[in-house]
């Protein structure tokens, strides 16, 4: 049983990985623009597309005899760098003519460029699934880890790989926000983004540099995604951004670190219920089809005793 736990949370880990590169890219927006953005797994899954698009249909016709690792990391970052541009767009263009729009208006700009980047991905590529390329020696293979319990830890190399990138990535956002001068701006745009103008900080630099380094996490979180042979399509980042949004409400909104731990937890959540329904019958139906109904059920309940998160912080005005 010890074993299954291990690598129960093995997989939980790994599938916190690019759930959490897609929650923090969320909480950035949220924090910055006040608004919650519905567009995050378009943006992702524009990234997705273009690496696949670039490696396959380009890159591997056009130099077949080309270094395939070479070709892969210039796919990989192309779709970044798109991803962010995207981003930056998607403020300066049109969150920035709505700054002064409540949330609601905000909120169906982004619903907007979900349902035009939906019907603008498989017109530009022909294609509504494609493959996602994987570095070879990087991501293809097993570690087997023999036990004396008579069962063994296995690791996908991919995971191991996609759980220390993200680990990274993500403690480099957060040095940033603590000790760089667009951390501070980030922060203080947080605070009250009219007080942080008064002050001399520029916001639109700010909300537009959020904008594009959540665009920039939220592909990587769908490159992850994809590179454990999920097939790419225009909703296959649909239910992580959910998961995202669960993330965010159940760690709390109102700090960076709260969220992160949530896309920890759901994913745990998640692998638990999957060992234990299974084993659970009513009526001789199995309800193994049911975990991760289980799983909103626990996060809802966690809600409703804290509202505000686990590590959210009550914020009181003065009158």
């Amino acid at each position: 049983m010890a074993v299954d736990i291990i690598n129960r949370l093995i997989l939980a880990l790994a599938d916190a990985a690019p759930l959490a590169l897609v929650t923090l890219a969320i909480v950035l927006i949220f924090r910055t623009s006040f608004t919650t953005n519905f567009a995050q797994g378009m943006i992702a899954a524009s990234g997705a597309y273009i690496v696949t698009i670039l490696y396959n249909r380009y890159l591997i016709l056009k130099f077949p005899e080309g270094n395939v690792v070479i070709f892969t990391l210039i796919a990989f970052l192309s779709g970044i760098i798109v991803a962010f541009l995207f981003g930056v767009f998607i403020d300066v263009v049109l969150i920035r003519k709505s700054k002064f729009s409540n949330a609601l208006t905000k909120q169906m700009i982004t619903m907007g460029i979900v349902l035009f980047v939906m019907g603008l991905l498989p017109t530009l590529f022909f294609k509504a699934e494609l493959n996602m390329p994987t570095i070879p020696f990087l991501f293809d293979g097993t570690l087997v880890i023999e036990t004396s319990m008579g069962k063994n830890i296995i690791i996908q190399k991919n995971y191991i790989y996609a759980i220390t990138l993200t680990t990274v990535v993500i403690s480099t956002v957060f040095v940033m926000l603590k000790y760089t001068k667009w951390g501070l701006g980030v922060r203080s745009t947080a605070a009250n983004e009219r007080v942080a103008g008064m002050m001399g900080v520029n916001t639109k630099f700010i909300t537009a540099m959020s904008w594009g380094i959540a665009g920039a996490l939220g592909s990587l979180g769908a490159i992850i995604y994809a590179s454990y042979n999920v097939t790419i399509n225009v909703g296959f980042m649909t239910e992580m951004q959910v998961n995202g949004f669960l993330a965010s409400i159940l760690g709390g909104f109102s700090a960076f670190f709260g969220p992160i731990v949530g896309a920890i937890i759901i994913p745990i959540l998640n692998q638990i219920s999957y060992y234990i329904m299974p084993q659970l019958q009513i009526g001789g139906q199995n309800l193994g089809v049911y975990y991760k109904v289980v799983v909103y059920i626990i996060i809802l309940i966690i809600i409703l005793i804290k509202p505000i998160g686990l590590f959210g912080k009550k914020i009181a005005k003065k009158v």
